[in-house]
């Protein structure tokens, strides 16, 4: 697996209400969707460039959204500009990064997704212009847990679909797939008991998260002082609906238990100041997952016969467009990027031979991703206080 530049989490939670209206009235306002659709199967197309992103129609044109079912459901401020829809009052909205802004909470009306249609939709706006990453993959919003609470949700990593249909019997390939309890709390947010390192844990199944394990600060601290083993990512940061947040990440690693699913040497991200334990998304690309949260369960089933066991392995650092440049963003301690002498902010001006012409920062986010991935060996040129040099650098374990 590798680590990305920065991890993006998108789970939020309220803090206080504006005006008159208490945090129960606000919630029950939110979370009150029109859902009357019945005995149907929809089958709608995601992509996945790090998050699940589906296709639904709001304000009569079609715009791109998370499908996150750890956040509130959420449109950007430019569609509610450019529709004009009601503010039904604000709130104080935090985030996964320690980030809070007041918010306009906004009657946006219908969603349509795939033709699964909801009526009487209530969001938060947001702006995308503060989440670099985020930006690059959507710009309609986000699909929250108030829209996937009501039915029931399939989804298919290999052909990059979602099903979604009131009756569990018609999904396909159910048989053999491992039943998870899961309890909702109060934001719809589903929770499901684990064993990490051999200790009870609670975690919040988040498609919002790009970590498969992101720990509390309260929670981590039961687990690092035995962990067996840790790092840093030096350069690293949070990146929310609110914004990115810079901050060294801590990495422990964690053998991880659900309900008999084993997830062996994971990294385990955690941070001063985030409060919320998560087990994110990247379990879809081993394991068809369905959620059926109404009836207080989810399903496991392998997409392989048995998942490979897998390590943490990575070059070590990350880049990104910085101002006009090509940069170093993040080096993890300890590894073979940091020994050779890389820190974030070194300006990389060639990469194999080819000199980088990405022309922005989405363009060359999805061009150093896809290097990254797919390759086993990386030859960069470095500049630093005006002086080039090459470095060679393997992919390799890091735990």
């Amino acid at each position: 697996m590798n680590v990305t530049g920065y991890i993006i989490s998108l789970c939020c939670a309220v803090f206080f209400t504006a005006h008159s209206q208490t945090a129960d009235d606000i919630r029950k306002m939110v979370n009150d969707v029109g859902a009357d659709n019945s005995n149907f199967y929809y089958e709608i197309p995601f992509e996945y460039p790090g998050e699940i992103v589906i296709r639904a129609e709001v304000g009569g044109e079609l715009h791109n959204f998370l499908f996150d079912t750890g956040g509130y459901t959420m449109i950007d401020a430019a569609l509610l500009q450019k529709n004009n829809f009601t503010i039904l009052g604000k709130q104080l909205l935090s985030s996964t990064n320690g980030l809070a802004k007041e918010t306009d909470i906004v009657k946006a009306g219908q969603f349509n997704i795939g033709g699964l249609v909801f009526n009487d939709v209530k969001a938060y706006c947001i702006e995308l212009d503060n989440s670099p990453k985020l930006q690059c993959m959507v710009d309609g919003g986000i699909i929250g847990s108030a829209i996937i609470q009501n039915y029931i949700w399939q989804i298919d990593y290999p052909n990059k679909k979602i099903i979604v249909t009131d009756n569990i019997e018609r999904l396909p390939g159910m048989e053999g797939a491992l039943k998870i309890p899961v309890y909702l709390n109060g934001n719809l947010q589903p929770y499901f008991m684990s064993r990490i390192n051999g200790r009870s844990q609670w975690l919040m199944f988040d498609t919002g998260c790009a970590s498969q394990l992101w720990i509390g600060d309260k929670d981590a601290t039961n687990f690092i002082d035995t962990a067996p083993a840790k790092t840093k990512i030096i350069g690293g940061s949070v990146e929310t609906h609110h914004g990115r947040v810079s901050d060294g990440i801590n990495v422990f690693k964690a053998d991880c238990v659900v309900n008999g699913l084993e997830f062996n040497a994971t990294p385990a991200y955690y941070r001063e100041g985030s409060g919320l334990t998560l087990f994110g998304n990247p379990v879809i690309k081993d394991y068809i997952v369905t959620l059926n949260f109404a009836q207080g369960e989810m399903y496991f089933k392998p997409i392989k016969e048995k998942p490979a066991a897998k390590q943490w392995e990575g070059f070590g650092f990350t880049l990104e467009y910085m101002e006009g440049d090509y940069k170093i963003a993040t080096v993890i301690a300890g590894t073979a990027a940091e020994k050779a002498g890389l820190v974030p902010g070194d300006r990389i001006t060639v990469i194999n031979g080819k000199k980088i012409t990405c022309p922005d920062f989405c363009g060359c986010w999805q061009e150093f991703s896809q290097l990254l991935e797919n390759s086993q060996e990386v030859i960069l040129t470095a500049n630093k206080n005006g002086k080039a040099r090459q470095v060679k650098i393997t992919k390799g374990k890091i735990f």
